[in-house]
């Protein structure tokens, strides 16, 4: 039997932080897996975190190497076999039979890896903002500099395609544009349909695990959607309306493809769903929960 408080889980030999809440409410826990890659889950707890521990059962641990987790003797273990390993273990430590993987952003990736390999300990699976490409979309980092060069004021896009002139590489793109929007006084419109949302710096929030980020960064497997298109999991696909991180389009064709998923778009939301519209998120997923309950 579970129950609250904060453990040690030991996974792939390294330390990992785990915290259960809402135990209590017995049945199939959620599994929250955080994003970035290189995140913590913190954020998430914070703002959706206590709510959804009044209606269910949830998970919070941060992967190898982030929050408050050690972090592996190897770096070369930051691999997305790794962490699907990790979780299983993690599972399994903790006497789970079945569990909801419950990924945002990134985590929709380890979530859906988990899914493909671990079938029968996959319960139902919450996709919040996934970065799943099909095998014919042109790829997250390939549309990232568009999605920034919208918000940009015009001498900010000026140099911006300056900068981008000769760079072919869909990576060095990607990070070249991240640098002009993180420079840039529209910086909270490419996360958060309203940057009055967003919330003040937090001092107690991890910091972010670059290593760990690089290592993961275009590790993405294209046939990934194709993968998930084939199990029948019942799955919830959350995306924000304004989401200029991830799109929109991706979610919706994910959820398409999935047989037994159903999509949720928040309209006054960008890529932080449980920061702008945290009620509607805490709905929208106690209600999958509810109503797809075995």
């Amino acid at each position: 039997m579970l129950s609250d408080g904060v453990r040690v889980v030991v996974a792939g030999g390294v330390e990992h932080w785990v915290r259960v809440v809402g135990a209590h409410h017995g049945g199939v826990p959620l599994v929250m897996l955080h994003g970035g890659p290189g995140e913590s889950c913190y954020s998430v707890e914070q703002s959706v975190g206590e709510e959804l521990a009044k209606v269910s059962t949830v998970i919070f641990y941060d992967q190898r190497g982030c929050g408050r987790s050690g972090k592996p003797t190897e770096p070369d273990t930051y691999t997305m076999t790794r962490l699907v390993a990790d979780l299983e273990e993690i599972r399994s430590a903790l006497g789970l039979d079945r569990i909801i993987p419950w990924g945002v952003s990134f985590g929709c990736l380890l979530a859906a890896e988990y899914a493909v390999a671990h079938p029968n300990n996959v319960d139902r699976l919450i996709l919040h903002a996934p970065p799943v490409v099909g095998p014919l979309h042109p790829g997250l980092w390939s549309l990232r500099p568009n999605a920034v060069d919208t918000l940009l004021a015009p001498a900010e896009r000026t140099e911006l395609r300056t900068q981008l002139d000769g760079l072919s590489d869909p990576i060095q793109r990607t990070l070249t544009a991240i640098g002009a929007i993180s420079s840039s006084e529209h910086a909270a419109w490419f996360f958060y349909y309203d940057p009055a949302n967003m919330p003040e710096p937090d001092p107690a929030a991890p910091e972010m695990n670059m290593e760990m980020a690089l290592a993961l960064v275009g590790t993405e497997r294209p046939d990934l959607a194709d993968d998930l298109a084939a199990i029948m999991t019942p799955a919830l696909v959350m995306i924000g309306l304004w989401d200029r991180h991830v799109g929109f389009d991706m979610a919706r064709d994910l959820a398409d493809r999935m047989p037994n998923a159903v999509l949720r778009i928040f309209d006054r939301s960008g890529h932080l769903i449980d920061e702008e519209q945290p009620v509607e998120y805490v709905e929208a997923i106690s209600t999958f929960v509810r109503d797809t309950a075995n």
